[in-house]
């Protein structure tokens, strides 16, 4: 069944002139004998890399189209996705395979009828599942428009389906009939470039053994400019959405129905040639249940339990432009809303059900969020330009439940200053300034020791300099946290962060075709006890990054693509920097002693990558980091003793070292290009 909602997703029916109805997973294959993009009979697809000490991850895929006559085509997709994991069991944490093949026949020479069929498989090797599926497919499109010359994109395109479904999943097979139909059409009222007045109905319903797989989906939406020379354009989209799936649970049959409302409006209105105001406004009411079925005698029926929700979302937003001027200043409120219920499923008693309800409700809760948020963008002169961005938030959670501890508000204020700069000689400045207040207070009593204030600051330097052959590129950001308790009690929790980011580049072009290049990345964070009413912090945890590359690349050009090679060399040392307590073996004395303990992680070696871009054929992209890693401790003594973290001197003395090849290769192969 998964194949049948693949294959019938819906597809948006927003403003492009190219948005096309009745697409498949493959693309709109049953637009006609020529397919959107490139003529391709085969195109071969590989990834592969290592994204751990023991994690690898693998996806391959090969796509293609044929045509088979001058009304038939046929369109294929085969494709693996894999992660790999040598330490667990079994290693595979996903394996999944996936098929299409899917073929198309024109019936008329006007294009009118078109006959196909599309075959579908899925496995999961990892979650022992698959699902099988193929569909007969009868289409019928038309212009809407017919006698227009200019109008050749309206069109109306109505679809019947049906076919047979596979599931096996939970030690399970099932097997049934699938049918759907789709009928969709769009209008281009305002010509080719306004978007067009777009209408889908999509229903799909599929019976595999005691479980029913339902679907269906309505949606229109359009936009119309309005007044004369078109100041005024408001636009609307309204859509249904009800969905059915079934899977088995602890011995019952597990029914989830969803069932969407969605309505969403929004204008757009010029006041004059500087001014614009904006509004977009939508509402959502997804309401979700959980209902179950015993599949025998012995099982127990689950309590059936659902949600229903409210979702309001609405943004007003004035524009103002002039050559040296922009600014905007815009309102977003947003409202969620859920509350559950429950069913009677179980015939509790009135007192068991009540209290079965009360814990459900416990889960109520209201969301409402505040936004201003302003910009404002001033160019003194052509090489010189100011910013400044302002927000203030508000965010109300309110849980009806006196059980629930997430009834709080939350209030947040941000201002930056951004100033770029361009000078003589390819160098360029900027600098970046912010500060950032927020406030975190929870209403319950209960609650109110974890209220606190958070205070941040930002500064964010940086420059670039290309003086003839040289590139340097310097940035900086420091960013500075207090962390404020509000209760007297809760002092000793407050905390002081401090994080240093610093990136730098330089680049050399020896020759033409052959660039030297340097990177430093540097990343330090240190979290300290903070003693506001002093203002005075003691350091606790602090870690600092290092990662360092430096190397060559040579580049070759030719008629059929573009070569590279970079050989090079990489560090990257981590160090992580905090007290601990040392075990001691002294009978007569202290059991452990305060030491400062610095762990540390350190990898490098050769790397070396190739590229090939070709224009048609193979491309590749490969590269490998062999790395020697080293993870050892370090440590000093201090005084007294230490509460925490404790470890021997043969714990303290004990050291890893491996060799561990990182590798990343993507290859594409096309084959028949035409």
């Amino acid at each position: 069944m998964a194949g049948l909602l693949v294959l019938l997703a819906l597809l948006p029916l927003a403003g492009r002139a190219q948005v096309l109805v009745g697409a498949t997973a493959f693309g709109p294959v049953f637009r006609g004998l020529r397919p959107a993009g490139a003529d391709t009979a085969l195109l071969l697809v590989a990834r592969a890399r290592r994204v751990g000490v023991s994690t690898f991850v693998q996806t391959s895929g090969a796509r293609g189209y044929l045509r088979l006559g001058a009304r038939q085509q046929l369109r294929y997709r085969v494709g693996t996705d894999m992660i790999y994991d040598s330490r667990g069991t079994p290693p595979f944490v996903r394996e999944d395979y996936g098929a299409d093949v899917a073929d198309v026949f024109t019936l008329d020479a006007a294009n009118h009828w078109q006959l196909g069929q599309q075959l579908h498989y899925d496995q999961s090797r990892a979650n022992a599942t698959r699902t099988g599926l193929w569909l007969g497919r009868l289409g019928y499109q038309r212009r809407l428009r017919a006698g227009s010359g200019t109008d050749t994109l309206s069109q109306m395109r109505l679809t019947l389906l049906g076919g047979l479904a596979t599931d096996r999943r939970n030690g399970r097979e099932d097997a049934g009939f699938a049918l759907g139909f789709d009928a969709a059409a769009l209008y281009f009222l305002n010509g080719p470039a306004a978007a067009p007045l777009a209408v889908r109905v999509l229903g799909t319903r599929a019976r595999l053994g005691p479980r029913t797989m339902q679907r269906l989906v309505a949606e229109a939406a359009g936009e119309q400019a309005l007044l004369e020379g078109a100041p005024l354009v408001v636009q609307g989209r309204v859509g249904y959405r009800t969905n059915r799936a079934e899977d088995y649970l602890l011995g019952s049959v597990q029914r989830i129905q969803s069932d969407t409302v969605a309505v969403q409006a929004g204008a757009s209105y010029r006041i004059n040639e500087f001014a614009t105001l904006r509004s977009d406004n939508s509402l959502l009411l997804p309401n979700r249940a959980f209902r179950y079925r015993r599949l025998g005698e012995r099982a127990d029926t689950l309590q059936d339990v659902g949600y229903r929700q409210r979702e309001l979302d609405t943004r007003q937003e004035l524009r103002f432009a002039r050559p040296k001027l922009q600014s905007s200043i815009s309102f977003n409120y947003r409202e969620r809303t859920r509350s559950y219920f429950l069913e009677n499923s179980r015939f509790l008693s009135v007192p068991r059900l009540a209290a079965a309800l009360a814990r459900e409700q416990v889960k109520d809760i209201k969301e409402q969020t505040i936004l201003w948020l302003g910009n404002l963008t001033w160019l003194p002169s052509p090489r010189h330009a100011l910013a400044m961005l302002g927000t203030a938030q508000l965010l109300r959670v309110d849980a009806p439940s006196k059980d629930n501890q997430q009834t709080r508000d939350e209030a947040q204020h941000l201002l930056r200053l951004t100033w770029t700069g361009r000078w003589a000689g390819a160098f360029r400045t900027s600098l970046g300034v912010a500060g950032e207040y927020r406030q975190t207070v929870f209403i319950r009593a209960s609650q109110s020791a974890e209220n606190y204030v958070d205070h941040l600051l930002h500064w964010e330097p940086g420059f670039t300099w290309a003086p003839g052959k040289w590139s340097i590129r310097s940035n900086y950001h420091l960013w500075v946290s207090y962390q404020v308790r509000d209760q007297a009690a809760e002092q000793a929790r407050n905390r002081a962060s401090r994080v240093l980011e610093q990136s730098q580049s330089i680049s050399y072009q020896l020759r033409p075709r052959l660039l030297l290049l340097a990177d430093y990345q540097r990343r330090e964070n240190r979290v300290g006890q903070l003693d506001w009413t002093r203002f005075r912090e003691s350091p606790l945890d602090t870690s600092v990054t290092h990662d360092l590359s430096i190397g060559g690349r040579q580049s070759w050009v030719g008629k059929r693509g573009s070569t590279s090679l970079r050989l090079g060399y990489r560090l990257l040392e981590q160090r992580n920097y905090g007290r601990a307590a040392l075990q001691l073996d002294n009978p007569t004395g202290p059991a452990s002693q305060l030491i400062y303990l610095h762990g540390i992680t350190r990898q490098q070696g050769p790397e070396v990558a190739v590229e090939r871009r070709a224009t048609a054929g193979f491309s590749l992209t490969a590269s490998i980091w062999l790395q020697w890693l080293r993870t050892y401790s370090a440590y000093s003594l201090g005084k007294g003793a230490f509460s925490g973290s404790s470890y021997t001197a043969a714990d303290l003395a004990q050291e890893t070292r491996r060799v561990l090849p990182y590798f990343e290769l993507a290859a594409e192969w096309r084959v028949g290009r035409r």
